[in-house]
């Protein structure tokens, strides 16, 4: 073999050789980790077949009226309102807190309780309609808000009323220490399945807890 076949033969072993090398596939190993699961928040780890009595919440005490400083709560009321809904007008807001307090007074319910509600049921949206169909601020459901005298649940009076007006209903169907959170798990999936089960599921947990926290803040 002269000396150019010889050069040949070497350069082809050479790029063989650094062929191989930058085309080589790394090792794998036999142990696989599977990808840390995702931390939820607490309510969405709540069992939903699972049937809660209580919450962590303590107790929202009953109203005495005639209430003193009525002028108070309803500015209190209101201004929660445009801090919680900024689209909300401040004449729906007025309006809002002025029905709350009047039916508060007249069907004997903590004022403070219905607006907590009605925050997150709607959201003080008037207009607001869910995919269920349920309407306006305390979104009662059409055959529920014509049995409570509601023919207009845009209207903010009427709403207030029936959403008042039933929150008291439920109130004095569950006469026990925690009857302010069965009314509420009431509210949210029906008094008679609250009944039938002798408590909640874990959806009305976070809902009732949601209340319970949006209370503290007027």
């Amino acid at each position: 073999m002269d000396g150019s076949a010889a050069t040949v033969v070497i350069l082809i072993f050479v790029f063989s050789i650094v062929a191989s090398v930058t085309n080589k596939t790394p090792k794998t190993t036999s142990a696989f980790k599977e990808p840390k699961q995702e931390t939820f928040d607490n309510y969405s780890q709540f069992d939903t077949s699972q049937t809660y009595t209580q919450t962590d919440i303590k107790i929202i005490p009953e109203p005495v009226f005639p209430l003193e400083n009525t002028e108070g709560i309803v500015q209190n009321i209101k201004s929660f309102i445009l801090k919680y809904a900024k689209k909300v007008e401040e004449w729906e807001a007025q309006s809002i807190a002025d029905s709350i307090l009047k039916y508060g007074q007249i069907y004997n319910v903590n004022p403070k309780l219905a607006c907590a509600l009605i925050a997150r049921e709607s959201r003080f949206n008037r207009f607001a309609v869910s995919p269920s169909g349920a309407q306006g601020l305390g979104q009662l459901l059409p055959s529920t808000a014509v049995g409570l005298g509601v023919y207009d649940p845009f209207d903010i009076d009427q709403n207030v009323k029936g959403t008042v007006r039933y929150l008291k209903s439920l109130l004095d169907r569950f006469e026990n220490p925690d009857k302010v959170t069965f009314s509420l798990a009431g509210y949210l999936e029906g008094p008679n399945n609250v009944k039938k089960r002798g408590g909640f599921k874990g959806s009305s947990k976070k809902y009732i807890e949601d209340i319970y926290n949006i209370y503290q803040k007027i």
